[in-house]
């Protein structure tokens, strides 16, 4: 079955370029830890390309499944289980353990992503917190002035003269 070496062969690559992206997940773990944003930037730039190069090996490997389930009488659609399951032992036992670290390496990658925007959105609320404190210590001095005096809502442009000064 030369579809299921293909399919072999593809669920390696599919394997390996899960496996770079979790490493670079890790990076990108350790510059968030270390607030080192010119690394994220260029570990953002890494995972764009890595994932460009995780789809097209998704689309080719979905097509070299369609023909797999065709030759083993499955419709095109059919799941990389169901075409597993009908295959002869040999190939099964070569493609199953595939399978599972495709998968398992696609759970620790989900399970990472989550994580880094976790922490990012942690980071970015205690920023937005502090920006904000910043904010309201800057708007109390417009609104009370340098004396300390209340200062008038003058958004309009107009500003009352007291004559009787």
């Amino acid at each position: 079955m030369a579809t299921a070496n293909r399919l072999a062969e593809i669920l390696t690559e599919q394997l390996e370029i899960l496996k770079e992206l979790q490493q670079t997940l890790q990076e990108e773990q350790e510059a968030i830890v270390k607030i080192d944003t010119t690394y994220m930037e260029s570990l953002n730039t890494q995972k764009e390309q890595i994932i460009i190069r995780q789809r097209k090996t998704a689309e080719r490997l979905h097509s070299v499944m369609a023909e797999t389930a065709i030759q083993t009488g499955l419709p095109p659609s059919a799941t990389l289980t169901e075409i597993i399951n009908k295959m002869p032992t040999q190939m099964r036992e070569q493609i199953q353990p595939l399978q599972q670290a495709a998968k398992q390496a696609g759970s620790s990658v989900s399970a990472l992503a989550n994580q880094n925007r976790g922490m990012l959105e942690r980071f970015l609320t205690v920023v937005n917190d502090s920006l904000a404190f910043i904010l309201r210590i800057l708007h109390t001095s417009n609104t009370y002035g340098v004396r300390g005096t209340y200062l008038s809502n003058t958004q309009a442009g107009a500003v009352m003269v007291n004559r009787e000064a």
